[in-house]
């Protein structure tokens, strides 16, 4: 079985990061003329080799090596390359010890939330006392990300430790999890070309999600759409690719980024499946670290509100602007809550890292977790906004928090929108929620459609219950409570989307009766208030004496207790309006509707003035009378003639 990894260099120039690589591999990853005459890595080298999983007899460890620049002036190149890196080997020359880049290149590994690490002591055939360089070094490493790293003194010109070191990264790599696959294909692009006759060839590292071919992705920030016709993994041609591999995708569809043209460059991001959209503001936790960088003051200066930064992510970088929740001034060794504002949009999930470097290119700043990718900027200050950032900071790798937090803040959600940008499969969102529905600290709405925070749901049934029944016994002859008059009462609620649809599904299934928009409680009955009674009496003694030949709607209604005990009437069905001229009696109405229809099961067929001649009325009474029947389908006009219906 192959298992598939990638593993990264970082430290400082010249202490032989490519050199290491070209003996571990048997392939020169410093492919540019430029840097073969100059011998300095400018750009990121790629390679491959294989190792046996230790204790087996048939696994491989499947290793792809991103080789990064060490000199200053190409940092914003190294960063590019370790973003997706399971095992880091740093290395430091045994005649140079630590060096300026060397600190900086452990606190971008640092910022990443890198965990594995080797420490390759190179050029240990140049040491004469190896032993008590080896003890400064570790001094050196002392509470670093490095600290607990295992250190190997090798020689890639004389093969020294080189199988110590392959042995080394077998063991951890053995200790490893396999890269998480939570079902999102993601790949930064690292390098990006057209050969001719191909189309658009990018290449990157996989760290989520199978890529097919035919494939449908997702190029960000564009947002462009692309389709693979074909894969690579190491010049091999594959049907698919599995997180933790290198992979070169050709995306014939995907033009070449060009000034003022969309396109794919490095630094953008693809994805698959239904993602979420990038977003132009970002929350995240940032911090810096104690340590000086040796040759950047900068490193060492208050970090402001509205400052600008290059925010690395990915392969890629972004210019933004940060925010404070206060008037604070950030300084080495500080955390706090922050929110970047970019210039173009990034596509990031909850506890992704970013790296945070000066315009300049100068000095590394910070770095960054995600908390929330898609918020707004509004109310960032907020307490409840910084209480729900604050919470997250706490671990944004756990989802029952992730998911507890976000229906704490937004109360109620669909179950796409609740789990866009969780870098968690759907199978672990769903046992999560079961996990937090159980202990009661979320309900599940709609056989999961939605899910609501359940003391807000609780709040929210039970305030509408009594709005409705309190509606009952101040209009008690009304049917029910007008939704539109409910929506109007709930506030700032009525606005989440699905969630007033969802409280009228909840009312029809918790004794409550919701139809033509009107909503009422299941004990509910009509009653007449006893104002309304006289009036009501004589409305309907003048349409029982009237029978077919009643008077005008408004002769029954000359004033206001008469207007409200019509309506009582009509809602009741003990009247019934045909249309605002006429008004018949219930008993009327179905003596009226009993002759008609035995007329017709008599003859089979009727046109309407044989019908007025049956009930003895006028043409003003039986057209509308006709009209109700076959909106109610007990009749059915058919030209002239009317039939029975349903």
């Amino acid at each position: 079985m192959l298992r598939n990894f990638i593993i990264g260099t970082a430290g400082h120039i010249d202490h032989g990061k490519s050199t290491l690589v070209h003996t571990l591999t048997g392939t020169n990853p410093d492919r540019l003329p430029e840097e073969k005459e100059r011998g300095v890595t400018i750009e990121l080298g790629f390679a491959h080799f294989s190792l046996p999983v230790p204790e087996t007899s048939s696994d491989t460890f499947e290793i792809g090596v991103v080789d990064v620049p060490g000199h200053a002036d190409f940092v914003n190149n190294m960063v590019a390359g370790v973003g997706a890196v399971d095992l880091a080997i740093f290395i430091v020359a045994a005649d140079d010890s630590w060096m300026p880049q060397s600190e900086e290149h452990l606190q971008i590994l640092s910022y990443l939330g890198i965990k594995n690490f080797i420490v390759a002591l190179t050029k240990a055939d140049l040491c004469e006392d190896l032993e008590f360089v080896t003890e400064i070094l570790a001094d050196d490493l002392q509470g670093t990300a490095l600290e607990n790293a295992p250190i190997v003194p090798v020689s890639a010109p004389t093969g020294q430790g080189m199988e110590e070191l392959k042995d080394t990264i077998a063991s951890i790599l053995s200790q490893t999890p396999a890269p998480r696959d939570f079902e999102q294909a993601r790949l930064a692009i690292d390098r990006v070309f057209s050969p001719k006759g191909v189309g658009t060839v990018v290449t990157g590292t996989l760290t989520s999600g199978e890529i097919k071919i035919g494939d449908s992705l997702t190029a960000y920030p564009s947002g462009l759409k692309t389709h693979v016709r074909s894969i690579q993994n190491h010049s091999s041609s594959i049907e698919s690719a599995v997180p933790g591999m290198r992979t070169a995708l050709n995306l014939p569809d995907l033009p070449l980024a060009t000034k003022g043209k969309k396109g794919a460059s490095r630094g953008h991001l693809l994805v698959g499946g239904s993602a979420g959209e990038a977003s132009f503001e970002i929350d995240v936790e940032l911090t810096r670290s104690t340590r000086p960088i040796p040759g950047q003051k900068g490193t060492q200066r208050p970090l402001k509100s509205n400052h600008r930064v290059y925010v690395h992510h990915g392969s890629g970088r972004t210019q933004a602007r940060v925010l404070f929740p206060e008037d604070i001034v950030l300084l080495p060794g500080d955390t706090s809550i922050a929110q970047f504002r970019f210039d173009t949009p990034i596509h990031a999930l909850v506890g992704e890292h970013f790296v945070i470097r000066e315009l300049s290119g100068e000095a590394t700043l910070a770095g960054a977790t995600v908390l929330d990718p898609h918020p707004t900027r509004r109310q960032f200050r907020s307490e409840p906004r910084q209480n729900f950032l604050t919470e997250r900071a706490t671990d944004p790798h756990d989802l029952q928090l992730l998911l507890r937090t976000y229906l704490a803040r937004d109360s109620f959600l669909p179950l796409p929108i609740l789990s866009r940008a969780l870098p968690f499969s759907q199978a672990e969102i769903k046992t999560a929620l079961k996990k937090l529905v159980k202990n009661n600290t979320i309900t599940v709405i709609e056989d999961g459609r939605f899910y609501a925070f359940t003391s807000f749901w609780k709040d929210l049934t039970k305030s509408t219950s009594k709005l409705i029944q309190d509606y009952h016994r101040t209009h008690p002859d009304h049917v029910g409570m007008n939704t539109e008059l409910i929506k109007k009462s709930l506030g700032r609620p009525s606005a989440i989307p699905g969630l007033f649809d969802s409280l009228m599904h909840w009312l029809n299934e918790n004794h409550f009766r919701v139809a033509d928009n009107l909503a009422c409680h299941n004990s509910h009955s009509l009653e007449l208030p006893p104002n309304l009674e006289a009036p009501a009496a004589e409305i309907l003694q003048t349409l029982q004496k009237a029978g077919l030949q009643p008077p005008l709607p408004g002769e029954l209604q000359p004033s206001g207790p008469h207007e409200a005990a019509y309506k009582f009437l009509s809602r009741t069905k003990q009247i019934i309006p045909l249309d605002p001229k006429v008004t018949l009696g219930k008993e009327a109405y179905q003596d009226a509707v009993r002759q008609i229809t035995e007329h017709i099961q008599a003859n089979g067929q009727a046109t309407a003035s044989e019908l007025r001649q049956v009930l003895g009325t006028s043409r003003k009474i039986i057209m509308p009378l006709l009209e109700r029947l076959d909106r109610d389908q007990i009749t059915i006009r058919e030209g002239d003639y009317r039939t029975l219906g349903s």
